[in-house]
């Protein structure tokens, strides 16, 4: 929380807020003690000063909602009591006066704090949850293009003249705009993650941890792809230093720590805080709080990422993924189930402390040696088990090497990774989607992905505006089934905004071809067919069993019997909104959910059977308004002897066929002994549909009008049996 408040109070609360330990839930604490503007530390400032008014403070109508000047777009300070103070942050009720100095009060107000944007107790707002996956944004529609809307910060002009809302480009997003809103409005959807469904969950303490962690990583996986990008090490960047001042007005020199970035990254954003390091660029917040502000006042702290330094790498009690091994490094993993992100350097020993086998595990990830583990040993030492590999030890202390060499791979295994970016594609076999990871580059977000299954793979893609997807990973022997959140790193926003795709193209369904969709969900898939000019009106969509089928009506087909069969889908849970570059309007498709009729079909006795086969229950289910045939096929040494129609004793025959069929009907038929071999084929002879012949040891039945084919070449015969 950065406040506008009067002199001393300012140099109260920079002073104040530090903790004085080292640890990673100390840097957090320090953290959350600034950030949402309640200091335990200045428990007494606040009692003597319920009444008075000792800070400035933005003018709200509520907590969340400032009033800002129409004339500038700025906050509009005024003189605010501690009450005042507390009552805008919405923590009015959580404060006792006669317990001032409870520490569970002050957590309560800290994990409940709104200040005056929106943001909420460790200054959490909209983006950075987008960013960490636990938030998808509302979605907005300007001028007939759809836009994500939420807070960001912008300069204040933004809003002069009490606008609310502008489209504004997202910084290292390679050009995606935004609707930002003037403070953080919470009108998205929370998607779940870590049991985080609603903006009430937001407020619980364990909650506000977890969603930091996962924002530090993220901002740490940005600031390494950026740095990367700059040709800059870690090392590079930790080795920089900036003149700056104290609270005090004194010049002092801001040494660059990882605690102090991941602030600085917290207050400005991954991007800022990479131009910080790359091009030293010093960059304010909404109140004029610089970045290396932050780097001087949160330096020195455990983290729980890696430095190219001996570190001491540091978890807490909650679920924690560290990363170690440049460096001789000690892992504190804490009492949560830890991953421990093992990078790759010759000659490290990695010391871990409190690691418990079948629940902490240590991962392997952009290593580029090749098969690291191939030799790996695992052996006693004085202080446990020492894993060595490729050039590298860990040590696991108070641990046997027995237990690890129980399961090793559940000890320690390696992770591939496999970066997506906007053009592109690659093929990966034998990915493994609880190690191996899918990781987004420059600003791609769920929102961007698309996934569909092939014969043979499950891919995942980039689409760009015009419907096509260049950029892809093919994840060979996948399938839609297999895809989790767990596969992806660095892709921003709700795991909920993936979206699955049928792209159609004439390689996958040309002329008279038949593409099969196992997995449809109608809720989030497209049927992308940008190459064929199709309208509405020329699709036939026919309810078929579970199954929907697309077909091409007469006039667009022109012989073209092309089908697209979605597995176990209800044809009236398909809109326009599950096709892509279909011109028109969905009303005019043709819908045709058929009609069934039961036929109950038996043969009394034995000898033969029938075709189509009964279910269990001796009844077929057949499409109304068509022509529906059963074939009665004797067993060698058999013959069609009597045939029953709706009770009705009619002329024996190899198959009876109901016209336009309309009603549920039923079929006896019995075999007895005997030739069942029609009349050998004719050449000179005329036949017509049902008529059969004898050839070549088969049975023949003419399906329409014929003299001179050969039964063999089918075209106007099918085959029925053989014949003996």
């Amino acid at each position: 929380m950065k406040l506008k408040m009067t002199g001393c109070a300012v140099a109260v609360i920079l002073s104040c807020s530090a903790s004085a330990g080292t640890g990673v839930q100390d840097f957090l604490d320090s953290l959350r003690n600034f950030e949402s503007g309640i200091n335990p530390a200045l428990a007494d400032f606040y009692l003597e000063n319920l009444d008075n008014p000792v800070y400035k403070y933005a003018k709200v109508s509520a907590p969340g909602r400032m009033i800002r000047d129409c004339s500038t777009g700025s906050m509009i300070p005024e003189p605010t009591t501690i009450n005042q103070f507390f009552t805008k942050l919405g923590i009015d009720g959580f404060y006792n006066a006669q317990t001032p100095n409870d520490p569970e009060m002050f957590k309560k107000m800290q994990y409940n704090s709104m200040n005056a944007w929106g943001f909420v107790g460790y200054q959490l707002g909209e983006a950075v949850l987008i960013d960490a996956g636990y938030y998808s944004p509302k979605v907005v529609t300007v001028d007939g293009t759809e836009y994500d809307s939420f807070y960001v910060f912008v300069e204040d002009s933004t809003w002069i003249g009490c606008k609310t809302e502008a489209l504004v480009e997202i910084v290292g997003s390679g050009g995606n705009k935004i609707q930002a809103t003037d403070v953080n409005r919470w009108e998205g959807t929370f998607v779940g993650k870590n049991g985080v469904n609603s903006f009430a969950d937001l407020l619980i303490p364990d909650n506000q941890e977890l969603v930091m962690r996962d924002a530090m990583r993220f901002n740490y996986g940005v600031m390494t792809q950026l740095l990367t990008a700059a040709n800059m090490t870690w090392e590079q960047a930790l080795a920089k230093s900036w003149p700056d001042k104290d609270d005090n007005g004194n010049p002092i020199t801001v040494q660059a720590t990882m605690s102090g970035l991941l602030a600085a990254a917290h207050l400005r954003g991954a991007w800022g805080t990479a131009r910080l390091l790359t091009k030293d660029e010093i960059t304010c917040d909404e109140l004029g709080t610089c970045i290396t502000k932050y780097v001087h006042k949160f330096g020195g702290y455990n983290t729980i990422f890696d430095t190219p330094a001996d570190d001491v790498i540091e978890g807490s009690k909650y679920d924690e993924k560290l990363s170690a091994g440049w460096g001789n490094d000690l892992v504190l993993p804490g009492g949560g189930v830890d991953v421990i992100e093992l990078h790759e350097q010759s000659g490290s020993v990695t010391t871990v402390r409190d690691f418990t086998v079948g629940e902490d595990r240590i991962i392997l990830r952009d290593w580029q040696a090749s098969a690291p583990l191939s030799n790996l040993t695992v052996s006693d030492v004085p202080a446990g088990a020492e894993l060595a590999f490729a050039g590298q030890r860990v040590v696991l202390e108070g641990v046997s090497a027995a237990a690890v060499n129980v399961n090793t791979e559940a000890v320690i295994a390696q992770s591939d990774i496999y970066e997506i970016a906007w053009s592109g594609k690659q093929t990966v076999n034998g990915f493994n989607p609880s190690l191996d990871k899918i990781r987004g580059t420059a600003g791609i977000g769920f929102k961007h992905l698309k996934a569909y299954e092939t014969d043979t793979a499950l891919v995942v893609g980039v689409q760009a505006k015009d419907g096509g997807i260049y950029s892809s990973i093919e994840l060979v022997g996948l399938t839609i089934a297999d895809l989790t959140p767990e596969m992806f790193d660095n892709v921003t926003g709700g795991y909920d905004r993936l979206g699955f795709i049928v792209p159609l193209n004439s390689q996958n369904w040309g002329w008279n071809m038949t593409l099969t969709v196992n997995s449809f969900d109608p809720a989030k898939t497209v049927i992308s067919m940008p190459l064929f000019n199709y309208s509405f009106s020329m699709l036939i969509l026919t309810q078929e069993g579970a199954d929907t089928v697309i077909t091409l009506d007469e006039t667009a087909s022109k012989g073209d019997q092309k089908r697209l069969v979605l597995k176990n889908t209800d044809v009236n849970s398909l809109s326009a909104a599950n096709f892509d570059y279909v011109s028109g309007n969905f009303v005019d498709v043709v819908i045709d959910v058929p009609v069934f009729y039961d036929i109950t079909a038996t043969v009394v006795g034995t000898g033969g059977s029938i075709s189509p086969a009964p279910d269990a229950s001796g009844v077929i289910s057949a499409k109304g308004n068509t022509d529906f045939t059963l074939t009665f096929v004797p067993d060698s040494g058999y013959r069609v002897a009597t045939l029953k129609v709706d009770g009705v004793s009619v002329t024996a025959q190899s198959s009876y066929t109901f016209t336009a069929l309309s009603a549920a009907h039923s079929v006896q038929v019995t075999f007895e002994p005997g030739n069942s071999c029609p009349a050998p084929w004719n050449e000179t002879q005329v036949y017509t549909g049902g008529d059969q012949v004898t050839f070549g040891g088969k049975t023949y039945e003419a399906k329409w009008w014929t003299q001179g084919n050969n039964p063999a070449s089918l075209g106007p015969w099918k085959e029925i049996a053989n014949c003996q």
